[in-house]
């Protein structure tokens, strides 16, 4: 896994924005009853901008293109990203509704999604424009492509958009997301040869490949042309796979409030640790850090810190 990423590495995260509200603990609904919970915590949600959202907390500049509503939830959403310092100026406010998503966590951290899609139905309908990311060329840049699936217009421009931006130097990572079509290579199979890493995770990989073993797993996923292959694992750990290298890393283990986003911040975890300077090893471990700091808290974003604040807690779980 020697693949790295230059110090002055600028990210470009193509990908959903959702507004979220995380509901705990829920054990079950009963229509025309009320029933009593812990807390109702209102996020920011989405691939897309959780990862760009993960990236700007670690110190790590990053626009996103994505899209939202013109609607209270939008702002809501556009003012989390601000705060973290994610650069929003192609992440234009349509007619529809903000994408929404609510949450219900029992207390073992289990999830049941209501989803509307709102505007995301419609969001990212053509290749990705990167000549107006306003990108210097004497700057290193890599492009994250977070979850094609929830953005059925962008299904089809995933690979162009992918391949337009190795030609135009960068380089490149993809998010799978998990596919409620069921179409998974259909879509996938040309974006794989094109991507530096691949982030997935094991049930989304027994989808593509047939295979529930993570080895199997990761051998198929670069037969399909996937070069380095990052398979998330859950309170397990990762596997970090290329073809002459495998090795896993375990997890940290915590106490879980709600592990919703949790892959996505792993991403940017592992993508701002590699711009730092840190070995794939490393980086898979930092990553693992920063999803068990998001896992603790309600919502994908609450749990985070700084780099050097992650580093930190890393040290205190060492010396624990």
């Amino acid at each position: 896994m020697s693949f790295a990423l230059h110090a002055e590495c600028v990210f470009i995260v193509s990908g959903n924005l959702v507004r979220d509200t995380v509901v705990r603990a829920v054990e079950s609904l009963e229509f025309g009853a009320t029933v009593w919970v812990d807390s109702i915590v209102p996020s920011l949600g989405g691939n897309g901008a959780n990862t760009a959202y993960g990236l700007a907390k670690l110190g790590a500049p990053v626009t996103l293109v994505s899209a939202c509503g013109d609607d209270e939830a939008g702002t809501a959403c556009l003012r989390f990203l601000h705060e973290a310092g994610v650069h929003t100026a192609f992440l234009p406010r349509m007619a529809a509704s903000t994408a929404i998503t609510i949450a219900l966590v029992n207390a073992k951290g289990e999830r049941a999604f209501l989803h509307h899609p709102g505007v995301n139905q419609v969001a990212l309908d053509g290749t990705v424009e990167f000549q107006a990311c306003e990108l210097s060329k004497d700057v290193p840049w890599h492009y994250h492509l977070a979850n094609p699936f929830a953005l059925p217009a962008f299904r089809e421009h995933a690979a162009p958009s992918l391949l337009r931006a190795n030609r135009m130097g960068a380089t490149t990572s993809l998010d799978t997301g998990w596919d409620s079509k069921g179409r998974w290579l259909e879509d996938l199979e040309a974006c794989l040869p094109l991507v530096d890493l691949l982030f997935i995770n094991d049930r989304e990989a027994e989808q593509i490949t047939g295979h529930r073993e993570a080895g199997q797993m990761a051998n198929a996923l670069h037969r399909q042309g996937a070069r380095r292959v990052l398979l998330k694992l859950g309170e397990q750990g990762c596997l970090l796979s290329d073809e002459d290298d495998r090795e896993v890393i375990p997890a940290f283990y915590v106490d879980v409030a709600d592990t919703t986003g949790a892959g996505d911040v792993f991403v940017a975890g592992y993508l701002a640790a590699l711009r730092r300077g840190q070995i794939a090893p490393d980086a898979a471990r930092f990553a693992n850090a920063v999803a068990a700091l998001s896992v603790q808290q309600s919502g994908s974003i609450a749990g985070l810190r700084g780099f050097d604040e992650t580093l930190a807690w890393i040290d205190e779980q060492d010396c624990s």
